[in-house]
Order: C-alpha cells, then sequence, then structure tokens
C-alpha cells in the first residue's frame, strides 16, 4: 500500500484524492492546505459543479477528514516543509499548489526521509525529472529523481503524440494552438493584472484581466517548452500559443506539421488508430463528430478526433486532440505515484 500526502486541495488536488479513493493499492493519508475550514473542503470534495456529486459518505471529525469512514489527517500549514509528513509515515508528497516556493522546499522533505515529492505544475528550478507517461517514462531513475514534476495538464497531452509523429515522420517546424478552459484565478468581470488571483503570475499582458466570462482570451504558452522537458528531440522545432476560452472543462490542441518524411492520410489515420489499439490507457481514437464537454471525466491522457487528422502535399500534417484537463490529468498524476515506487 503506498501512502500518500496531498499539498493543496483546489481543483487538481481534489480530483486527485476522488482517484485515489478508487484504488486498493494506494492510500491517501494527509492532507494539507491553507484553507483551513475544514467543513467547506468536505463540502467542495463531495459537490462538484463540474464532475457531479462524489457518491461517497463525506465528513469531517476534529482534524481529520472522512471518505466513507476512512480517516484522512488534515493540517493547515503555508508552505509544504511546515506539514510534519515524515510522523505519518508519508511515502510520496503530490505537491498541487502551483507555488514555486514549495518546489525549492521539496529538497528538505527528501532530506528528512520522504520517498519522492510529485509536483502537478512544470517549474524551471529544483526539479529533477520530468515526466509524462506514454513520453519518456522509461528514462526514469528512482536513485537520482527525487522530486518530480508530472509537467501540466497540455504537455501530458501533447507529449506523447508529439514524439510518436517525430519518431515515425521526422518533425521539421510546427504550430500548436491550445483551447483551454477557464481556471479559477481569471477574473469573472474586468479588472486589473493585480486582481488576478494567481500569486505566482508575472504578467504584463492587461487583456489576461479581462472577463473569462464574454472572451477568448489570447495568451502565450508554456505548454511547448512544458513539451521540450520530455522530448527533448523535438526542441526548438515547435511553437506555440493558447486561447482562454469561456468553458468550464475539457480543453483542445489543434496541431499543425511540417515532416522530412512523406506521409498519406490513409497511412496517418490507421498510424493514429493503432496508438490507441496499442495505448488504451494514453490514447483513444474518436471516430464520431463530438464536442468537447462529451470527453467530461476521460481518464485518457488525450483523444485524437480523426475527423480533423488531414494531410497536405505529403508533408504537412494536421491533427486535433481533446483532454480533460483535471480528470485525464490527475489519473495520470496517480500513475505516476505508482510508477516511481516500483523499483
Amino acid at each position: 500500500m503506498i501512502r500518500v500526502g496531498l499539498n493543496g486541495f483546489g481543483r487538481i488536488g481534489r480530483s486527485i484524492a476522488r482517484i485515489i479513493s478508487e484504488k486498493k493499492d494506494i492510500k491517501l493519508v494527509l492532507i494539507n492546505d491553507v484553507d483551513s475550514d475544514i467543513q467547506n473542503l468536505c463540502y467542495l470534495l463531495k459537490y462538484d459543479s463540474v464532475y457531479g456529486i462524489f457518491q461517497k459518505k463525506i465528513s469531517s471529525k476534529k482534524n481529520k477528514i472522512l471518505i466513507n469512514n476512512k480517516s484522512i489527517n488534515f493540517f493547515s500549514k503555508k508552505l509544504i516543509n511546515q506539514v510534519p509528513w515524515q510522523k505519518y509515515n508519508i511515502d510520496v508528497v503530490i505537491d498541487a499548489t502551483g507555488l514555486n516556493e514549495n518546489v525549492k522546499q521539496s529538497k528538505k522533505l527528501i532530506k528528512s526521509g520522504i520517498k519522492k515529492v510529485l509536483i502537478t505544475h512544470s517549474p524551471e528550478k529544483n526539479i529533477d525529472f520530468y515526466m509524462v507517461i506514454g513520453a519518456n517514462e522509461k528514462q526514469y531513475n528512482y536513485r537520482k529523481h527525487n522530486v518530480i514534476s508530472a509537467s501540466i495538464c497540455d504537455a501530458s497531452a501533447l507529449s506523447p503524440l508529439l514524439k510518436e509523429i517525430d519518431k515515425k515522420w521526422n518533425i521539421e517546424n510546427g504550430f500548436v494552438t491550445t483551447l483551454h478552459s477557464i481556471l479559477s484565478y481569471q477574473n469573472l468581470l474586468d479588472g486589473s493584472l493585480k486582481s488576478i488571483s494567481n500569486p505566482s503570475h508575472s504578467w504584463k499582458d492587461y487583456s489576461l484581466g479581462r472577463s473569462t466570462m464574454m472572451s477568448l482570451i489570447p495568451k502565450k504558452t508554456t505548454s511547448i517548452s512544458a513539451v521540450e522537458k520530455c522530448v527533448p528531440e523535438i526542441k526548438s522545432k515547435l511553437a506555440g500559443m493558447s486561447f482562454r476560452v469561456p468553458t468550464n472543462i475539457v480543453c483542445a490542441s489543434d496541431i499543425s506539421l511540417k515532416i522530412k518524411n512523406n506521409c498519406k492520410i490513409l497511412e496517418f489515420k490507421k498510424f493514429l488508430n493503432n496508438l490507441a489499439e496499442k495505448n488504451p490507457k494514453i490514447y483513444e481514437f474518436q471516430k464520431e463528430k463530438l464536442v468537447s464537454i462529451d470527453h467530461l471525466g476521460t481518464n485518457k491522457s488525450l483523444i485524437i478526433d480523426s475527423n480533423y487528422a488531414e494531410v497536405l502535399n505529403s508533408k504537412f500534417l494536421k491533427v486535433v486532440i481533446w483532454y480533460d484537463n483535471e480528470r485525464g490529468y490527475s489519473s495520470r498524476v496517480v500513475d505516476i505515484v505508482k510508477l516511481i515506487l516500483k523499483k
């Protein structure tokens, strides 16, 4: 039984908690969140506007959260190193706060006896290994890699597919446009950049303070640099941008690639279908004409939309993918927890 501690109980933290509660080989032992209102956190775990009511008994008792009467210890500390993880024999701490200061402090946890720390974003510093399952998990080294990044939802979806396409046809260059659902720190009404509730942002673009419910908001993206950390063979071959779109969940990426080796459309679609058949945990091959909400709750890393897979002049590929940026990504985070302790 893998004993897990969870630092941060926001959208991703609660999604991870739901997934772990369904597993028999992994146990959530401790939750830490800066919000000390444990009853409010239980309420949010139980009632979710996106995924619906959690069909388990949720309650709190003193400093514990109970899921179907199984007790989870609760703390409310500001930083990851202030929590007594060692006292509860935690194997892996998952940091789902998005704060770089917690990444920095994670080394202290390793020195104190925690086996691994897993980060649910892609910081530039203080990470031993960036892992995306389906792309580079075979390069993981148990002895060397202790603070591990599970990358970001976009890279978790893009990396496996881009790696396989590059291996098959050799990507020359390309562009990726991501359509990303709203995030909790965006403004409902127009406001200044200071009004955005993301404590770590350093944005200068005033448009990012505009109402998230009324417009598509163009934005620079970190998805390509995150992919490059996991798939270095495509470094400097791709560029990208993002649109924040006024939908609650499920993202898409529009991928356009110039390749060096010739490709035909039937060959391309067969290749994409084979990926899904060989790796059903990672890929799904969609044939029906669907929309984003149809993929709500999928635990796949990405869904390839065959309706928009195209080949132009044997040298230019186009493909659209869908991914649940919470449930799908969190499913891979839990898979990574199990993988990094195998050895």
